[in-house]
């Protein structure tokens, strides 16, 4: 299934405490006590977990250190964890660098025949981004097991819980930066909920695994940019045509990064306005937030709320 521009993701199934959860590594290695601490912690929230075969090896695994094993070690593992049926959902274990490398190799059918929800942020942005195009299913931009063993704030974990159980939650508040409103633009807009890390989303253009951002609402979010590499990463969304349509831009958290000047041009290259201040990103509060949903904003009170 491919999600056409301007249609709102189906939900996966909900997952509530009991369920099983399954513990992914695509991407970077994390420290086997990060590891036991943060599935100590889901399991606190009263899950089951069962980790992917390159977790639990050990790291007795074969390719270069920077990876949670190698290319092909990482994919079989993942696809072992989507094909198992008693697992409700998979919350990847941290970001790094690798998703990119495996991307091509990701059996989309098998994930659009065994639907469930899928939990991460930064290097896996372009994999949830993929799944939302691929299957046509929500995917959530939320903690994994390195925030359960940071120690998720209250906030996170009530965003985390009510979004898997499907809860809609209260209306966000943000900053107007640039609302536009008095170009004549509606006050109230609607659109998918698409976007992520910004450096992983600018790695994926042309790759054809990306949505369309049209008629969507651009969430954004990085950390450890410097502002000249910012606005590149921001002119290749542009220049590429990858963000043209996209109806609001809002920004996350952009963590040790000097961005605010190269959202401004940004937004107003698009015609659209800016809001900031969405707790979603590299630092708490990071919110759970349901990629390819509904969504609506309101610029006039300044608020974001899901629709569906």
């Amino acid at each position: 299934m491919t999600l056409h521009p301007g249609s709102s993701a189906r939900r996966p199934p909900l997952v509530v405490p009991g369920d099983r959860v399954g513990i992914a590594a695509l991407s970077g290695r994390i420290d086997a006590a990060r590891l036991s601490t943060g599935v100590a912690a889901l399991e606190e929230l009263g899950f089951s977990t069962v980790v992917a075969s390159n977790l639990r090896s050990g790291y007795r695994l074969s390719g270069r250190p920077l990876f949670a094993g190698s290319d092909a070690e990482r994919l079989d593992a993942f696809h072992e964890l989507v094909a198992d049926e008693s697992v409700a959902a998979i919350v990847f274990a941290r970001g790094g660098y690798g998703v990119t490398r495996i991307l091509e190799q990701v059996d989309w059918a098998l994930l659009a025949s065994r639907p469930r929800a899928y939990v991460g942020y930064s290097d896996l942005a372009p994999l949830l981004l993929g799944l939302v195009a691929r299957t046509g299913m929500v995917a959530f931009h939320g903690p994994m097991v390195v925030d359960f063993e940071r120690g998720l704030l209250p906030e996170e974990r009530q965003s985390f819980l009510g979004a898997l159980a499907g809860e809609r939650p209260p209306a966000w508040p943000l900053e107007a930066v640039a609302p536009g409103l008095s170009a004549g633009r509606p006050r109230v807009i609607e659109g998918r909920l698409l976007g992520g890390c910004l450096s992983m989303l600018a790695a994926t253009v042309g790759t054809g695994l990306l949505p369309s951002f049209q008629d969507s609402i651009l969430v954004l979010e990085d950390i450890d940019e410097p502002e000249y590499r910012i606005d590149r990463l921001l002119t290749q969304l542009r220049t590429s045509g990858q963000a043209a349509g996209a109806r609001a831009v809002i920004a996350g958290h952009f963590t040790n990064c000097d961005a605010r000047a190269s959202l401004i041009d940004f937004a107003a290259s698009l015609d659209a306005p800016l809001f900031a201040g969405l707790p979603a990103g590299h630092e708490a509060p990071n919110h759970t937030l349901p990629l390819g949903a509904r969504i609506r904003l309101d610029a006039g009170t300044a608020t974001l709320e899901i629709v569906s």
